[in-house]
């Protein structure tokens, strides 16, 4: 509707959100003033580092307080309101891209069985992570065949030995060993 009356949008959205932002500075809908009153003292204290009683701030000291910015932002309002060219001045009339002649490139993942974004270089030069023998991810290929079961307890760098793995113990005194015959 602002087009159709020959406002330009860019000066009508940046007056909106300038009268929206003073409307947040002052009552009845001041949610600024609200979340300041909500970490203000609401009672005397006594100030840890100094030792002094601090008095409480009061609703009305935050009002008056707050009373120069909503003028300020109205004067804001009204010079915007006056010399659109402070808003207007770096638009262009001409459009900048034709929308037509935008083509996006995607390369999708699992395309060739490979990363389309390269291998990822180890951080700071150091090692490679490791593969802890998993297969790739397959983003949506068709399921292979399971891979054989890991060892039900993992080795954390132990050599690796083919006598299958003892279960812990969590502290518990480990059994006697059976007497050979």
């Amino acid at each position: 509707m602002a087009e159709a009356l020959g406002i330009d949008l860019i000066w009508f959205g940046v007056m909106l959100a300038i009268n929206m932002q003073t409307s947040f500075m002052h009552p009845p809908f001041g949610f600024s003033l609200f979340y300041l009153r909500s970490v203000a003292p609401s009672r005397a204290y006594k100030d840890r580092v100094t030792g002094a009683t601090i008095p409480p701030v009061t609703s009305g000291q935050i009002y008056m307080g707050a009373l120069p910015f909503p003028g300020i932002q109205l004067v804001m309002v009204l010079l915007v309101m006056f010399f659109p060219q402070l808003v207007t001045h770096y638009k262009s009339t001409a459009a900048a891209v034709d929308p037509a002649s935008i083509r996006l490139n995607v390369p999708m993942p699992g395309a060739g069985g490979e990363n389309p974004f390269g291998t990822p270089a180890a951080p700071f030069g150091g090692p490679t992570a490791p593969s802890f023998g998993a297969p790739a991810p397959s983003f949506g290929a068709p399921a292979t065949p399971a891979a054989p079961a890991a060892p039900a307890v993992p080795s954390f760098g132990a050599p690796a030995s083919d006598a299958a793995p003892a279960a812990p113990s969590f502290g518990a005194d480990p059994a006697p060993a059976a007497p050979a015959p």
